[in-house]
């Protein structure tokens, strides 16, 4: 059961999917288990928008749908830049629109080597 539960916020987290089919079925699936945003899923989704697959506006929605979604921790070894990253993405109105730009220079920063060796340290 912890498995099926899990699943629509696994998809959510690795973006598997039609966004708006994967934000209402993780509203809609039952609490049992939490995922862990990890640097990866920041860069595939990143690399979406930057490879012209997904709208700015498609990963401010997903930003979103993590930020408030309380069964998904973020990753340890990359906390602090992780949730910069989504609260910087899931609230433009604060920071700055989403552009490609934006995300070309966000794939740097959650590509820098530092981000790497803090990785595998953790390993």
């Amino acid at each position: 059961m912890d498995a099926n539960g899990s699943r629509p916020l696994e998809d959510l987290v690795h973006w598997n999917g039609e966004l708006s089919e994967l934000i209402g079925d993780t509203r809609h699936c039952e609490p049992t288990s939490t995922v862990t945003f990890r640097r990866g899923h920041a860069v595939s989704a990143v690399e979406r928008v930057t490879a012209g697959l997904a709208s700015p506006g498609q990963l401010v929605d997903w930003a979103q749908a993590l930020h408030f979604e309380e069964r998904v921790n973020v990753e340890e070894a990359h906390q602090d830049l992780l949730t910069q990253f989504i609260v910087e993405i899931s609230t433009p109105e604060l920071f700055e629109p989403v552009t490609r730009a934006v995300c070309q220079r966000w794939l740097r920063v959650l590509q820098t080597p530092m981000a790497s060796d803090a990785e595998a340290a953790g390993r």
